[in-house]
This record gives C-alpha cells, sequence and structure tokens, in this order.
C-alpha cells in the first residue's frame, strides 16, 4: 500500500483529480501536521489514530493508495473557519484526524476523529 504524502492543498486537490479522472479506489487521509522538534502531530487523535491506521490498512486493503494530508500547525486549523480543507469543495473537512473512502472516483464515506483510532470501526470502513 503506498503512502503519498501531499504537503500542500494543491497536491491534494491534484491527487483528488488525479483520482476522480481515473475512477480510482483511494484513501484520504487528513491529520494534523507533526511538530519539527518531537516529530509527533500536534493533535492526540491524529498520534491515537496512525498507528491503527496504518497497520488495518496494511492488512485489509494493500493496494489502496492512501494520500496523507496534514492540515497545518495548530494554530492554522484550530477555529480558523475558512482554513483550506474546510471549505475545499470536495474534502469539507470538519475534525482531523478524517479519513476519506473513494471508490471508482467517488467519495463514498468518512471515518472521522475517534473512530479513526478504533481497529474495529477502520476494518467495517474498509469492508
Amino acid at each position: 500500500m503506498p503512502f503519498v504524502r501531499c504537503p500542500t492543498i494543491a497536491d491534494a486537490d491534484a491527487a483528488h483529480q488525479r483520482v476522480v479522472a481515473t475512477q480510482a479506489d483511494a484513501l484520504f487521509l487528513f491529520f494534523g501536521s507533526e511538530d519539527p522538534v518531537s516529530g509527533a502531530s500536534w493533535c492526540p487523535d491524529c498520534v491515537t489514530a496512525d498507528p491503527v491506521l496504518r497497520a488495518t490498512i496494511a492488512a485489509q486493503a494493500p493496494g489502496l493508495t492512501v494520500y496523507e494530508c496534514p492540515v497545518g500547525a495548530r494554530s492554522a486549523w484550530k477555529g480558523v473557519m475558512d482554513h483550506p480543507y474546510r471549505v475545499h469543495p470536495t474534502f469539507h473537512l470538519a475534525r482531523i484526524p478524517t479519513l476519506i473512502r473513494f471508490r471508482a472516483g467517488l467519495d463514498i464515506g468518512r471515518l472521522v476523529e475517534g473512530p479513526c483510532g478504533d481497529r474495529s470501526a477502520v476494518q467495517a470502513f474498509l469492508g
């Protein structure tokens, strides 16, 4: 399962356009950016979810490409209602972590916040 980092919204948007154009199956994972000092995300739910998502996706959906999309620093995300991912016409994020599943290029579902760290919920989501 390839993980592809989309460091900017432009990269995430281009990846999304490719997924739609090719009618691909893919996952988009949105999370709090890593702190440059600690290397860990500032988002505690993201820290909890990361190993669960990686292990479950690797075991259950190894052929899916996962596009990793950091939302930026805490100050750029928290309470910023016009954040580019919040107002994006497809992504419309409200909380992180958010995992969006695309099948045949279409958004078929989302796993948001706490359930991203629940192995059973991720397994059911990947179905």
